[in-house]
């Protein structure tokens, strides 16, 4: 096990999580705009979905290969599966919800997880809810609906839709929470791989409800490699993120993945941001940077 693996896995440096998870939603940035030069290519959701999820479960299985760590033990295999049902959950109700929804409220609604988690580790008892850590949730997610323009979106809102968003967003808190379990005891990218196993896996199951279409020209393939790529990468850093900070501080980090999202739309397909958007992104990234600084203080008090 190397030096790094260590660090990561005993938690003894916070600047390296938040490091890991800042990478990892810049990194997932990426993907929303490969995956939309996919479609327009003529490929799906389904086909972007399985390939993606299979990428990641390989890259990480061979990893965790390559480092002799041992996919599946015994006593464990069983919150893997439930980490990979929830992330099934979470992708499929993504996929459903833009059916009917418009992408500002999807992505809003997605992104309440941070919110559900806090509530569920409070309910566990393993976190006391105070003004910092609520305050600091409530305030990100809000400046995430400026960047992503969401009161200013005008589209009929379908209770399924809804529905779909909301079963993703607790889908996301579940397998987070599950995933910081796991973190505390093995190495993170083999917990990794799993998961994204389970979850490939059971995404197969969405061909009885779509076909899947692979793109029609080199460039839709091109893009689907950067997808896949984007969301691999991605996977790594989330996993060593989660494992340094812990599932609630790493999902609040996670908030900058739109922001990066947006930032890149603009700088490849030439989109632009209104005043307010970038008031948003301040206040995001704001709040997120005051609660990472409260909470390294009071580590090092600890200490």
């Amino acid at each position: 096990m190397t030096a790094t693996t260590k660090a990561l896995q005993n938690g003894s440096t916070p600047w390296l999580g938040i490091l890991a998870s800042v990478t990892a939603s810049i990194v997932f940035g990426i993907y929303p705009a490969a995956s939309r030069a996919v479609y327009e290519d003529g490929g799906n959701t389904v086909c972007v979905i399985i390939l993606t999820l299979l990428a990641r479960g390989l890259t990480m299985s061979a990893y965790a290969a390559i480092n002799g760590s041992t996919l599946f033990p015994r006593g464990d295999t069983k919150q893997s599966i439930k980490g990979g049902l929830f992330q099934a959950i979470s992708v499929t109700g993504v996929m459903a919800s833009l059916e009917y929804l418009p992408g500002p409220v999807m992505i809003s609604i997605i992104f309440s997880h941070t919110l559900m988690l806090l509530f569920l580790l409070a309910w566990k008892k393993e976190v006391k809810i105070d003004l910092i850590n609520s305050l600091s949730a409530l305030t990100a997610l809000f400046g995430l609906t400026l960047v992503l323009d969401l009161w200013n979106t005008q589209a009929k809102l379908e209770w399924l839709g809804i529905a779909a968003a909301f079963m993703a967003a607790v889908a996301t808190a579940a397998r987070l929470y599950i995933y910081g379990k796991q973190t505390q005891k093995r190495n993170a990218i083999a917990i990794g791989a799993e998961n994204m196993l389970v979850a490939t896996a059971l995404s197969l199951l969405l061909i009885f409800w779509q076909q899947p279409q692979l793109p029609h020209t080199l460039t839709g393939y091109a893009y689907l490699a950067v997808g896949a790529l984007s969301l691999s990468i991605g996977s790594f850093f989330m996993f060593w993120g989660i494992a340094m900070l812990g599932a609630f501080r790493h999902s609040l980090i996670c908030k900058l993945e739109p922001i990066f999202t947006s930032l890149f739309s603009v700088w490849m397909i030439g989109e632009t941001l209104r005043g307010y958007q970038y008031l948003g992104i301040a206040i995001v990234v704001g709040s997120i940077a005051i609660y990472q600084a409260a909470q390294l203080k009071h580590e090092r008090t600890s200490v």
